[in-house]
């Protein structure tokens, strides 16, 4: 019968441990998904029927797991008096594999073409109606920065509009660089624009 060191056994072991270690990290690593979410809003048109289309071209383009807040109506923000008001909404995403910002940056801006909205830029560019707009808010913990996108959305936790919805999905989910749940930011929030419920109706 052949002899097996201590020395060769114990090295063996180990790589069995080692080996268990690799699997049980790539099932965990497996499970863990991304939580997403976008700001939907229109003051424009049919707004209620704008943010369903939204949605649904949204979903036929992305595999993720989608849930949406209400939608609510605000006052036009930031905006002349007598503007058209706006309906927002927060659709939230899980997905199982994180995917790239610019990549999903670039879908939203192809279906807001789609549903009619032209973007234009100027150097005193300030807030305009719109028939649609969609907005990237946050992307799990990911920080980006370039010329086009900014995550998380700089400006997110001073829009009540926002706020609102997304602490209906998920109130305590911690967002960053803050380090706070979504509740406590909403409680903190600057803006004090009514944000009423709304309920779907035949829009003239």
């Amino acid at each position: 019968m052949k002899r097996v060191s201590a020395e060769r056994y114990d090295s063996r072991e180990q790589n069995v441990t080692d080996q268990c270690f690799v699997a049980s990290l790539q099932r965990k690593l497996t499970l863990v998904k991304t939580t997403g979410a976008i700001g939907i809003g229109s003051n424009q048109g049919q707004r209620s029927d704008l943010l369903k289309q939204a949605r649904e071209l949204i979903e036929q383009r992305w595999n993720a797991t989608m849930r949406e807040s209400a939608i609510f109506e605000t006052e036009a923000w930031g905006m002349p008096e007598g503007t058209p008001a706006f309906l927002n909404q927060v659709l939230l995403f899980e997905w199982s594999a994180a995917p790239n910002p610019e990549t999903l940056l670039e879908e939203l801006l192809d279906i807001e073409h789609a549903l009619g909205r032209k973007r234009t830029f100027t150097a005193t560019q300030t807030y305009q109606s719109r028939i649609i707009d969609l907005d990237l808010l946050f992307l799990g913990n990911h920080m980006h920065s370039s010329d086009r996108l900014e995550l998380p959305h700089p400006r997110m936790i001073s829009r009540r509009f926002v706020m609102e919805p997304l602490s209906e999905l998920c109130p305590d989910f911690i967002l960053q660089p803050w380090g706070k749940s979504v509740r406590d930011l909403l409680d903190s929030c600057p803006d004090e624009t009514p944000v009423r419920s709304y309920l779907d109706a035949p829009e003239s």
